[in-house]
């Protein structure tokens, strides 16, 4: 995934993404201002793209906009990110 591509994006947008996953656009969308799929969609997320034809990684679903820049210091990263980290 390019730096100035995010998952969203390289796979259609939200519209598409919510048609292979079966999710209304809204909660898609959802996922993309909060800047991360839910764990509990991700192995579904990864295999429903897969079966469309994308390529799409476990670390860009877990990260859909990159690795945060960070010092590698856990106060650097927010809790949400530190427990996803862990």
């Amino acid at each position: 995934m390019s730096e100035e591509t995010d998952l969203f994006t390289r796979l259609g947008g939200t519209r598409a993404i919510a048609e292979r996953m079966s999710e209304a656009p809204s909660t898609v969308q959802s996922w993309k201002s909060a800047r991360r799929i839910p764990a509990h969609k991700q192995a579904d997320f990864i295999g429903k793209h897969a079966e469309a034809g994308f390529d799409v990684t476990a670390e860009e679903v877990i990260w859909p906009f990159g690795r945060p820049m960070s010092s590698g210091k856990s106060e650097d990263l927010t809790a949400a990110q530190q427990s996803e980290a862990a």
